[in-house]
C-alpha cells in the first residue's frame, strides 16, 4: 500500500529541517500560517504567517547551536491532518534536550499547514532547555 501523500510530505519537511534549509521550509506552510509554541519560556508564543515561523526556527537554531534534533518515531495523515510522535534533542548553554513530542498540523486542501500545535513529554524540562 503507498503511503499517503502527507506522510510523504511530511518526511520531506523533516529533512529539509534536518539540513538546516530553513527558508526551503517556507513551501509546506500556508502564508497565514499559526504555529503555537507551548511553556514558559521566551520562545513561547503564537508566530503567525511565514516570516514569523522562518524567525522562530532561525532563533531556537542559533540559541541552540544548530544541534536540535527532530528524529521521528511514527508519522500519521489523512487529508485534512498531520500527526508525527517524535524524538526532539539538542544542547545549548551546557543543557541538553532529550523529550519525546506529539506535533499536530492542520493541512488545507492545497496541501500546505495553516496550524501548528504540540505537546512534549516534559513540558517543565523543555522551558528549563529553553531559558
Amino acid at each position: 500500500m503507498a503511503e499517503h501523500p502527507n506522510v510523504t510530505r511530511t518526511r520531506e519537511y523533516l529533512d529539509t529541517f534536518a539540513r538546516g534549509d530553513l527558508q526551503g521550509l517556507r513551501p509546506f506552510f500556508s502564508d497565514d500560517v499559526v504555529w503555537h509554541v507551548a511553556g514558559n519560556h521566551e520562545l513561547s508564543g503564537d508566530y503567525v504567517g511565514k516570516d514569523a515561523l522562518i524567525g522562530y526556527f532561525e532563533t531556537a537554531r542559533q540559541r541552540s547551536g544548530g544541534s536540535l534534533s527532530l528524529a521521528p518515531t511514527s508519522i500519521m495523515a489523512n487529508d485534512g491532518h498531520v500527526v508525527i510522535m517524535l524524538r526532539v534533542t539538542g544542547e545549548r548553554n551546557g543543557k541538553t534536550l532529550d523529550i519525546e513530542m506529539a506535533e499536530a498540523f492542520s493541512v488545507r486542501p492545497d496541501g500546505t499547514w495553516s496550524e501548528f500545535w504540540a505537546m512534549p513529554d516534559d513540558q517543565q524540562r523543555v522551558d528549563e532547555f529553553w531559558a
